[in-house]
């Protein structure tokens, strides 16, 4: 009996185990083994902007004030690098450890999202979103994704609990949840009323729940504006600073030339005059304009040379306006510092050209969620293209041209963000290594195709059940719901609200680029797993009668006896399915002694003796 124990136990890592912790357990696990296996290999990067969270991170701490630079960011990701230490401790090893954490609960969150329509179907969608590799994607990136994709998820998970159990503590945390998201990313709150109505709609039950969870977030949302005009000195500002106005005159502007339209006069007030000063400012020469040398201090001598300096003043106004691109972007940005200036600018070419603003969004929107990969790319005239995928922990920020410089947090975040450990380890980790980068690239683009079939799948169920709602009396409908599709409308239209939510505004005011698709990966891979669950329902509503047509298959039960025989000798769910808060204490004992094993390396490897500057 023990050996054919020893034996099941590792087959039943790849199947679901009858206890719903247990099975959960193994995902954690797993991710476990994936984050460190990345935390020992990956590159650290610390891109253009990312020093703004560390920064406001410090100026909390120091009390301090921030310039009206930073307001175009949130203070999610500030408060976590006080959570992790950095402004004691000037390391990034405490905020990497937090993002590691993140990367382990993800595939539970999508397992936890799914499992009460199916805990088949949401086990192996928590491995898929593990393979997937999308929580470790940017696991060592110093922007909000990370953060951002956990908490949104988080937050979905949480409000599916509350559509299947009513419980209302669980619309409680999912408002907790949604705060931290709207604090990570510009704009996140805006979709809190709309999944609070699908909520109320769902649910229902006593009001005075509904309006508690609604004043927190009006209250934690009210004490966050009171932090902001407080911490960029808003009462001494000419303008209140915002980042507002930059991003959405960013995506006006920059595909422009891509559907025949240029910046003109014509637009409104606002962009005559910043054209006149534009055309002023250029002047004597390309060469000598204080504009341009105050814009682009860092740019490519070749790009400047090429596409710059060989420009007459006249000629190159004409090609910022006719051929939109990020560096012509950032001309245009260092005539005017008002934020507010440039919003009013945009409006003005959104009422000139409505059309415009429906056409790029559509065509970016269509990217961001089923053609990920293009966007205006920086230091060419290209305009909008397909970039192509890049495995972003195979790579290195350190000395890349657009890297905020991080020697301004002493040697200790210097040595750690030059540390790439991938060159220090065994050619046999290596070569590991390598495999899963190339498979992962290889495959990418079938598991895009795969999970949108899949979304496409739970969205006819979603729409199904809408008019099976409106129309409940026909025989279609009754089979529908005998599939379980008025169970799984609620929670389809949540998760993709969001999903759309984000792709929307990534299509309006970003760029459908990669990464902004991977932030929204285990979010489309609950939607896909909830549409598996709808076929799954559809087929087994009409299967007994094709196999009572056919005959009955001796292969079925054999399967399923062969599972249940390994899931009955499992050790794992043996001993811990009545025992979940000793298996809780394990898990945490072994992630934690992973992350302490990382960062004793990291330590030996980076830290200096003496006091960070």
């Amino acid at each position: 009996m023990q050996t054919i124990s020893l034996a099941a136990t590792p087959a039943a890592f790849l199947l679901p185990s009858r206890s719903i912790h247990v099975t959960a357990g193994k995902l954690a696990l797993i991710g476990m083994l994936f984050t460190t296996f990345f935390l020992f290999t990956a590159g650290y990067h610390f891109p253009g902007g990312a020093s703004h969270y560390p920064n406001w991170a410090l100026a909390i701490v120091d009390g301090a004030k921030l310039p009206a630079t930073v307001a175009q960011r949130e203070v999610g990701l500030p408060l976590l690098y006080i959570l992790g230490g950095f402004p004691w401790s000037r390391s990034f090893v405490g905020i990497t450890l937090i993002f590691a954490a993140f990367a382990v609960l993800i595939p539970v969150l999508v397992y936890w999202s799914l499992v009460r329509a199916s805990p088949t179907v949401a086990f192996y969608m928590g491995l898929v979103c593990i393979v997937s590799l999308s929580p470790f994607t940017y696991l060592k990136f110093f922007y909000p994704d990370q953060a951002d994709m956990f908490f949104n998820l988080l937050a979905v998970t949480l409000l599916i609990e509350f559509f299947w159990t009513g419980r209302f503590r669980m619309l409680y945390f999912f408002t907790l949840a949604a705060l931290a998201a709207s604090f990570t990313r510009t704009a996140g709150n805006l979709m809190y009323p709309v999944l609070m109505a699908i909520a109320f709609v769902t649910v229902r039950g006593r009001l005075r729940h509904y309006f508690g969870c609604a004043l927190i977030f009006v209250l934690a949302t009210g004490l966050y504006q009171w932090h902001r005009y407080e911490i960029f000195d808003m009462r001494n500002q000419s303008s209140a600073p915002s980042g507002k106005g930059m991003q959405i005159f960013y995506s006006t502007y920059l595909y422009l030339g891509d559907f025949g339209y240029r910046l003109s006069p014509d637009d409104g007030p606002n962009t005559k005059t910043l054209l006149d000063k534009l055309r002023q400012e250029l002047q004597p020469n390309v060469r000598e304009s204080a504009l341009v040398k105050r814009a682009l201090p860092d740019d490519p001598p070749e790009f400047m040379e090429n596409h710059v300096y060989a420009n007459t003043p006249e000629e190159l106004f004409e090609k910022i306006a006719t051929q939109p691109n990020e560096e012509y972007w950032a001309i245009l940005m260092g005539i005017e510092p008002s934020d507010q200036y440039y919003l009013d600018v945009a409006k003005e070419i959104a009422r000139s050209h409505p059309w415009y603003i429906v056409q790029y969004s559509m065509r970016n929107l269509w990217h961001a969620l089923f053609d990920p990969g293009y966007a205006t790319t920086r230091y060419n005239t290209l305009g909008y293209i397909q970039t192509g995928n890049d495995f972003m922990p195979g790579s290195q920020g350190w000395g890349v041209r657009s890297e905020d410089p991080v020697t301004q947090y002493g040697l200790r975040a210097a040595h750690e963000m030059e540390y790439f450990p991938l060159k220090g380890q065994p050619h046999a980790v290596q070569w590991i290594f390598t495999a899963v980068e190339n498979l992962w690239l290889k495959y990418f683009w079938k598991y895009i195709w795969i999970t949108s079939l899949l979304i496409g799948a739970a969205w006819t169920g979603a729409f199904s059940g809408a008019l099976c709602w409106a129309v409940p009396r026909t025989t279609d409908c009754r089979a529908l719901v005998r599939a379980g599709v008025n169970k799984l409308m609620a929670p389809v239209i949540a998760a993709s609200a969001l999903l759309l939510y984000q792709d929307l505004a990534t299509a309006m005011f970003s760029q459908p680029n990669h990464r902004y698709f991977h932030m929204t990966e285990p979010l489309r891979l609950v939607i896909a797993g909830f549409g598996v669950a709808f076929v799954m329902g559809v087929l087994s509503s009409v299967w007994p009668t094709r196999i009572a047509a056919i005959g009955t298959s001796p292969d079925q039960p054999k399967r399923e006896g062969v599972v249940s025989a390994i899931q009955q000798y499992d050790v794992l769910d043996g001993y811990f399915g009545s025992r979940r808060a000793q298996w809780i204490f394990w898990l945490v004992l072994v992630n934690a002694g992973l992350f302490v094993w990382w960062t004793f390396s990291m330590i030996a490897h980076t830290w200096v003796t003496s006091p960070p500057a």
